[in-house]
Protein backbone atom coordinates (compact mmCIF):
# COMPACT_ATOMS: atom_id res chain seq x y z
CA UNK A 1 0.00 0.00 0.00
CA UNK A 2 1.10 3.55 -0.56
CA UNK A 3 1.44 6.03 2.27
CA UNK A 4 2.63 9.55 1.69
CA UNK A 5 3.70 12.02 4.34
CA UNK A 6 4.02 15.66 3.32
CA UNK A 7 7.02 17.52 4.68
CA UNK A 8 6.75 20.57 2.45
CA UNK A 9 5.32 24.00 2.98
CA UNK A 10 2.03 24.53 4.78
CA UNK A 11 -0.95 25.04 2.50
CA UNK A 12 -2.47 28.31 3.72
CA UNK A 13 -4.98 28.67 0.88
CA UNK A 14 -8.52 27.29 0.74
CA UNK A 15 -7.66 25.34 -2.42
CA UNK A 16 -6.50 21.73 -2.12
CA UNK A 17 -3.13 20.85 -3.55
CA UNK A 18 -2.75 17.61 -5.51
CA UNK A 19 -0.59 14.81 -4.15
CA UNK A 20 1.13 12.16 -6.24
CA UNK A 21 1.78 8.74 -4.75
CA UNK A 22 4.06 6.73 -6.98
CA UNK A 23 4.43 3.00 -6.50
CA UNK A 24 6.77 0.66 -8.33
CA UNK A 25 6.18 -3.06 -8.89
CA UNK A 26 8.79 -5.51 -10.04
CA UNK A 27 8.10 -7.03 -13.47
CA UNK A 28 5.59 -9.84 -13.07
CA UNK A 29 4.61 -8.85 -9.52
CA UNK A 30 0.97 -8.56 -10.61
CA UNK A 31 -0.12 -5.88 -8.16
CA UNK A 32 -1.59 -3.47 -10.72
CA UNK A 33 -5.12 -4.81 -10.19
CA UNK A 34 -4.97 -3.78 -6.52
CA UNK A 35 -4.50 -0.06 -7.24
CA UNK A 36 -6.97 2.66 -8.21
CA UNK A 37 -4.71 4.82 -10.38
CA UNK A 38 -6.23 6.30 -13.54
CA UNK A 39 -5.31 9.11 -15.94
CA UNK A 40 -7.45 11.25 -18.20
CA UNK A 41 -7.34 10.95 -21.98
CA UNK A 42 -6.15 14.56 -22.09
CA UNK A 43 -3.18 13.82 -19.80
CA UNK A 44 -2.39 10.50 -21.49
CA UNK A 45 -2.01 12.21 -24.86
CA UNK A 46 0.71 14.49 -23.43
CA UNK A 47 2.91 11.54 -22.42
CA UNK A 48 5.83 10.32 -24.53
CA UNK A 49 5.34 6.88 -26.12
CA UNK A 50 8.09 5.41 -23.92
CA UNK A 51 6.05 6.37 -20.84
CA UNK A 52 2.73 5.14 -22.28
CA UNK A 53 4.24 1.68 -22.80
CA UNK A 54 4.84 1.34 -19.05
CA UNK A 55 1.57 2.83 -17.83
CA UNK A 56 -0.84 0.15 -16.60
CA UNK A 57 -4.09 1.87 -15.65
CA UNK A 58 -7.45 2.92 -17.04
CA UNK A 59 -7.54 5.99 -19.29
CA UNK A 60 -10.79 7.81 -18.51
CA UNK A 61 -12.72 10.94 -19.51
CA UNK A 62 -12.87 12.30 -15.97
CA UNK A 63 -11.14 11.38 -12.72
CA UNK A 64 -13.21 10.43 -9.70
CA UNK A 65 -11.93 10.88 -6.15
CA UNK A 66 -10.31 7.80 -4.62
CA UNK A 67 -11.78 6.64 -1.34
CA UNK A 68 -9.02 5.61 1.01
CA UNK A 69 -9.33 1.95 2.02
CA UNK A 70 -7.59 2.38 5.38
CA UNK A 71 -7.06 4.93 8.11
CA UNK A 72 -3.70 6.46 8.92
CA UNK A 73 -4.17 5.46 12.55
CA UNK A 74 -4.92 1.90 11.47
CA UNK A 75 -1.70 1.75 9.47
CA UNK A 76 0.35 3.13 12.34
CA UNK A 77 -1.24 0.88 14.96
CA UNK A 78 -1.31 -2.24 12.78
CA UNK A 79 -5.10 -2.32 12.56
CA UNK A 80 -5.57 -1.42 8.88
Amino acid sequence: SALTVHHGTQNTSQKSRPVLVLGVDAPGAGNAEHHDMAVTHEFYETLPERVKRHLVCPVVDELTPITQKHTIEGLMMGDA
